[in-house]
C-alpha cells in the first residue's frame, strides 16, 4: 500500500464497525463528493444546500430504492480530511449499506486503511502526533491510555516538541551565524552561555525519554510473566487474576505447553499476563519447544510472577530462581491452605526474623501467599501488581510520548545533541556542530510529520481501518 499514490481520487469507506446497529456510517472524500452524492439521494442536492447540516434523503441506485436514512456535506477545507467530503447514514445492516457502498464505488474507489486520516494529516488538520493519537485512542482500553491519547490529539505534545524545536533551530542559527562572522561578532557567542542552552535542552529531552518508558507502559501494559515448576498452579492464579477459566487446570504436570496471554486492567491500569509452561528437564518435544519459547518470554517480560507451592523442593526453586533476573521478581506462594499445620520459628537476631516451616519446607516472608480454592491472598497479589505503577509520573496534561517511534526519534535527537556538546567541547569546528545540531532538529521534526520518510507514513496509517 502506497497511500501517496492517486490522492486525487474520491474515496468511499464504511466507517462503522460491520453487523446490526441502529444505524451505520459511510463516508466519501475527494473533489468529486459531492457529485457522486447529487447522483444516489432524493430529493436531489441544490444550490440552497447548506453544508454541516443533517439532511433526511433515500437514497437509490438508478431509481431502484435502496434505504431511508441521512447525509451530510462538508465543504474543504472544514472537514475533517480537509477535502469536500460527506458522510450517508443508512440502517445498521450490512446488506443494506454494502449495497449503498456499491452504488458509490461506481464513481469513486474503496479507502485504503487510515486514508482519511492520512488526508487529514497531509491537509494540515492534524500533525502526526495527532494522527498516532486518533489510532491509539481507537484501541485504548484503559482511562490511562486513553488520557494519553487525548492529551496528544489536543496538540500537547506536539506542544512540547515545537518548544524544543524552535530552542534547537535557535541554537542552530548561532552557530550558523558565527560560520559567516567572527565569533566576536555574534553576542551571544559565549562557551559558557552555549553550554548552558545545551545542557537544558538535554535535561528536556531526557525526561521526555524517562516519561516515554512510561508512557508506551500506559499504552501497551506492564508485562508479566508467570513461571515456576510444573503443577504449582500458575493457570489457577492466571485465571483468578483474569477472573474467568481461560487456562486448562488438572492435576497433570505439563498441563501448559505454550503460553497463554490476557490482559486486566487494575485501577485503570492495563497489565498484559502470560502464563507460560512450566520450566523443568524434560524429553517430551512439544514441551521443550514451550520451555523455550517460555524462556523468551521471561527475558522479554517487565515482571515476573514465580509461583511457588508448599511441596515444591527448595533445590528445584533455587535452580529456577538463579535464571530469573532478581530485579524483576515477585515471589507467589499459591495453595497457601496446605500451610494450616505449619508452625513458625523465630529468630530475633535475623532480619528475616520469622520463617513459616511446613514438613517440606521452609517459606521465607518475601512470598506472598495465596490460595485459589479459599480465595485468599488474590487482593494482596493484586496490589503487589499495582505498585509496578508507583513509580510512573504520567504528566499527562504537559503531553507525553507514547510509542516506541516516538521515542526512538527523541533518542536520536538526545544522541545527536550530546555529539554537537562533545564536538563544541573538543573545538573540533563549528561546521561540524551545526551539522549536529540539525541532525538532532531533524530527529524532532520526524515525530510530528515534518520531514517523516513515506514508508513510516504508511507504517503508520496501515495500522488504522479502512474508514478511518
Amino acid at each position: 500500500m502506497n497511500l501517496a499514490k492517486h490522492l486525487s481520487d474520491t474515496i468511499a469507506a464504511i466507517s462503522t464497525p460491520r453487523g446490526k446497529a441502529a444505524l451505520a456510517i459511510i463516508r466519501v472524500s475527494g473533489s468529486d463528493t459531492f457529485e457522486i452524492i447529487k447522483n444516489i439521494v432524493s430529493p436531489p442536492l441544490h444550490s440552497q444546500t447548506v453544508f454541516n447540516k443533517l439532511y433526511r434523503a433515500t437514497f437509490h441506485d438508478n431509481g431502484q430504492l435502496l434505504d431511508d436514512g441521512m447525509f451530510c456535506l462538508f465543504k474543504a477545507p472544514k472537514s475533517y480530511t480537509g477535502e469536500d467530503m460527506a458522510e450517508l447514514y443508512c440502517h445498521g445492516n450490512d446488506f443494506i449499506v454494502s449495497q449503498v457502498l456499491e452504488v458509490l464505488l461506481k464513481h469513486c474507489r474503496l479507502a485504503d486503511k487510515g486514508e482519511f486520516t492520512y488526508r487529514a494529516f497531509l491537509n494540515k488538520k492534524i500533525d502526526l502526533t495527532q494522527a498516532e493519537a486518533i489510532g491509539n485512542l481507537l484501541n485504548a482500553d484503559t482511562k490511562n491510555a486513553q488520557n494519553i491519547a487525548l492529551s496528544q490529539l489536543q496538540g500537547r505534545l506536539y506542544q512540547k516538541i515545537k518548544a524544543l524545536l524552535d530552542r534547537i533551530t535557535d541554537l542552530r542559527i548561532l552557530f550558523e551565524l558565527a560560520i559567516d562572522f567572527s565569533e566576536d561578532e555574534v553576542p551571544e557567542y559565549r562557551p559558557e552561555l552555549i553550554l548552558k542552552k545545551i545542557d537544558d535542552i538535554l535535561n528536556d529531552l531526557k525526561s521526555l525519554i524517562d516519561t516515554g518508558h512510561e508512557g508506551i507502559i500506559i499504552n501497551e501494559g506492564i508485562k508479566v510473566c508467570l513461571t515456576g515448576a510444573p503443577n504449582v498452579g500458575k493457570s489457577s492464579i492466571f485465571n483468578a487474576l483474569l477472573q474467568t477459566e481461560r487456562a486448562i487446570i488438572t492435576d497433570i504436570p505439563g498441563t501448559t505447553r505454550d503460553y497463554l496471554e490476557e490482559s486486566i486492567c487494575l485501577d485503570g491500569n492495563k497489565i498484559r499476563l502470560f502464563d507460560t509452561a512450566g520450566i523443568q528437564e524434560t524429553d517430551d518435544t512439544i514441551e521443550k519447544i514451550g520451555i523455550e519459547r517460555s524462556k523468551k518470554l521471561l527475558d522479554e517480560a517487565d515482571f515476573v510472577l514465580y509461583i511457588s507451592d508448599p511441596s515444591i523442593d527448595e533445590n528445584v526453586e533455587k535452580y529456577i530462581l538463579n535464571s530469573l533476573p532478581v530485579e524483576k521478581v515477585i515471589k507467589v506462594l499459591n495453595k497457601a491452605d496446605l500451610l494450616n499445620n505449619c508452625r513458625e520459628r523465630i529468630y530475633p537476631f535475623r532480619s528475616k526474623c520469622r520463617e513459616r516451616i511446613y514438613p517440606f519446607r521452609i517459606i521465607p516472608d518475601d512470598f506472598i501467599l495465596c490460595s485459589t480454592i479459599q480465595n485468599d491472598g488474590l487482593n494482596l497479589l493484586k496490589q503487589s501488581l499495582l505498585s509496578l505503577f508507583k513509580n510512573i509520573d504520567t504528566e499527562l496534561e504537559s503531553g507525553i510520548i507514547s510509542n516506541a517511534r516516538q521515542l526512538a526519534c527523541v533518542k536520536n535527537s538526545f544522541t545527536s545533541l550530546t555529539k554537537a556538546k562533545e564536538a563544541f567541547l573538543k573545538e573540533l569546528g563549528i561546521d561540524f556542530i551545526a551539522f549536529d545540531i540539525q541532525q538532532s532538529s531533524n530527529a524532532l521534526e520526524e515525530i510530528i510529520g515534518k520531514i517523516t520518510p513515506e514508508d513510516v507514513l504508511t507504517k503508520i496509517f496501515e495500522d488504522f481501518c479502512i474508514g478511518k
